[in-house]
């Protein structure tokens, strides 16, 4: 490991220890990497902005809980997840738009898209629930659809952990719609 390296992984574990001085320099430091990353991929200014920011604040209040063995790594990853998701909105949404201009007045198929929306964010809510390393590990497996080998070599943790957290998180988001649907 580099000094590089040890020199982030100690400003995460001052940033957990709420010194805000450790926070603003992790911003000067991976802002501009992030934010470059992030226009990379979403091609407008004002997005790829939104994207670091919200990175950053959702890394302020976590702070307590966040577990970083890797900055960088973890870095990159939060940024992959946040241009996935604003990726995945723009495709629900463009396909609401088109859904809802060749079939105006259909309202049974508008409520069923609705329907799909809503499940969707049920989805996502109790995914966020997981425990950070759970969720990294869900979502690998279940949205970036790597194979439990791949997920233990990138994450240096055995298959049989990867397993399961995969095993688990499948276990909590089945009880959480089911109480959703319980509800409902």
């Amino acid at each position: 490991m580099s000094e590089e390296t040890e020199s982030y992984d100690l400003l995460f574990l001052r940033l957990k220890a709420g010194d805000e001085q450790a926070y603003k320099e992790i911003y000067e430091k991976f802002s501009k990497l992030l934010f470059q990353a992030a226009y990379n991929k979403v091609r407008d200014k004002v997005v790829a902005e939104d994207i670091v920011q919200n990175i950053f604040i959702s890394i302020w209040e976590k702070r307590e809980e966040l577990m970083v063995r890797d900055a960088r790594h973890y870095l990159m990853g939060s940024l992959k997840y946040a241009v996935i998701n604003y990726i995945r909105s723009q495709v629900m949404e463009n396909k609401y738009l088109a859904f809802s201009k060749n079939n105006s007045g259909g309202e049974e198929e508008i409520f069923s898209m609705i329907e799909v929306n809503d499940l969707s964010a049920i989805i996502e809510k109790g995914i966020s629930s997981l425990p950070d390393k759970t969720q990294e590990i869900f979502r690998l497996s279940r949205f970036g659809h790597q194979s439990t080998k791949n997920i233990s070599t990138d994450l240096k943790i055995s298959e049989k952990t990867v397993e399961y957290h995969i095993t688990r998180s499948i276990k909590f988001i089945r009880a959480y719609l089911k109480h959703y649907y319980l509800f409902l």
